[in-house]
């Protein structure tokens, strides 16, 4: 952040300076993480940690100054630490998250989009990081509440700001572009996440029609040209330049040849007539978009294909997106357990069915949540996709994950290779003493299953 003093931090967030010299120079601020806490640092206190945690690390630490609520006892912090008192010290944060955002003007990237969008962020880093100082989004950090988070770490060095743009509820995307303004904006697709709490997919069209508004005036969109919900998004409405990603002939940035290979893919991108050969270091159709839409993003920040081909063949995938791992027994987990909905695990059983080739297929596919009136429906459509990939063994975890192997059968799956289970204990018996010593497993569910744990257990 930028450098300031205690002084002025305290006015900033409209607070009252217990004790400290006013003019204390400031550098950072740690709202909340108290296991991380520095000497350097204001600490923020939070409600949603026990103050005697929190005190203890403050005792032991002795950051520079602590902020701390009206009705909270200042007793027991150490008499080198400044104390401010605030009303509100998550307000006080955005207070003084908003004051240093307003010290900066690097350039905005916003990604949004109901699957892809943290594969497409982390493509984008790839990419960028060649060229840029950034900050971007950590993991799944990535609503409303979430942002001043990296608004607070912009410093002189940053002339990007990187940000996978969530939402849990209409108007959480709206809220973030009103303030960040992105100069970029894409809409990796618009599926099923999130219509159960959003209430129907026509309100998650709503919800990434936020973006497509959000993008400031001037700027650039990019759209996924072949998804067929993308294309209920009202394009009128934006004030950016349209521009689309796919592999149809139309598309802006134009994807072709697909080839898979044994560590990854290789596709030709076509950008205003020029073509390259892109490899990721992935799997799936579903990368390539995107990557094509990092391409588009890529190409907007003025980067040439040659360092585009750079920053996505070293591209990583992010934590329980599509890992590939090996283990000790012979077997090859592919560990995409970070959360689902029925176009990402359809999209993850055809990278199994890619992986594996000759070699057993196994599916362990679990509950996906947040569906709402659409959950039976898609339950049975993934059964369904599933008997007709023809693998080897159907898996399936908790009462959601049932309907899917009763879809399986139903739909002509022998019903000797279909198996549920409610409980990660006999799930992890069954992976080790039925599934062949050869096989490639595929492991999909909602984030609470936490099916890692039955992944990390087998290797």
């Amino acid at each position: 952040m930028r450098a300031t003093t205690l002084g002025k931090a305290v006015n900033i967030m409209k607070g009252k300076l217990l004790s400290g010299k006013p003019n204390l120079p400031i550098h950072e601020i740690n709202f909340a993480r108290f296991r991380s806490l520095k000497s350097h640092q204001i600490y923020i206190c939070t409600k949603h940690s026990k103050w005697e945690k929190q005190l203890a690390a403050i005792q032991k630490v002795r950051p520079v100054a602590v902020v701390i609520p009206n009705h909270l006892s200042a007793k027991g912090i150490p008499a080198s630490v400044a104390i401010i008192r605030v009303k509100d010290p998550y307000a006080a944060y955005w207070k003084m998250a908003l004051w240093n955002w307003k010290q900066f003007h690097p350039k905005v990237i916003g990604i949004t989009g109901s699957a892809g969008k943290s594969t497409t962020t982390a493509m984008v880093a790839s990419i960028l990081r060649q060229h840029f100082r950034m900050v971007h989004t950590e993991g799944n950090l990535n609503t409303f509440s979430f942002l001043p988070n990296y608004l607070i770490r912009l410093n002189d060095q940053h002339n990007l700001l990187l940000l996978e743009i969530g939402m849990k509820s209409l108007n959480n995307i709206r809220r973030q572009c009103n303030i960040v303004k992105p100069h970029i904006g894409v809409v990796t697709n618009v599926g099923e996440a999130h219509a159960g709490s959003l209430g129907g997919l026509n309100r998650v069209v709503k919800a990434k029609q936020e973006l497509v508004e959000g993008v400031r005036s001037g700027g650039v969109l990019y759209i996924n040209a072949d998804d067929e919900r993308s294309k209920r998004l009202d394009l009128k409405r934006s004030k950016a330049k349209i521009r689309t990603f796919g592999l149809g002939d139309n598309a802006y940035i134009r994807g072709e040849n697909i080839k898979y290979t044994g560590k990854g893919i290789h596709f030709d991108v076509i950008v205003q007539s020029k073509k390259a050969n892109i490899f990721i270091p992935t799997y799936g159709k579903h990368n390539v978009y995107n990557a094509l839409a990092a391409i588009g993003i890529a190409t907007s920040m003025g980067i040439s294909l040659s360092n585009i081909q750079r920053g996505l063949a070293r591209f990583r995938t992010p934590k329980m997106r599509l890992q590939v791992l090996s283990t000790k027994t012979g077997r090859t987990l592919i560990n995409d357990a970070w959360n689902a909905n029925p176009t990402a695990m359809k999209a993850g059983l055809n990278v199994l069915k890619q992986i594996a080739y000759k070699r057993p297929k196994i599916a362990v596919l679990g509950d996906m949540l947040e569906l709402g009136s659409i959950s039976d429906k898609s339950h049975a459509s993934i059964g369904q996709y599933a008997a007709k990939l023809n693998i080897d063994q159907l898996i399936t975890v908790g009462r959601l994950g049932r309907k899917i192997a009763l879809s399986a059968i139903r739909n002509g799956m022998n019903s000797n290779k279909v198996f549920s289970y409610y409980r990660h204990a006999p799930l992890i018996a069954h992976i080790k003493n039925k599934v062949p010593s050869n096989a490639v497993v595929y492991f999909k569910a909602s984030r609470k299953l936490h099916l890692e744990k039955v992944v990390q257990s087998l290797r």
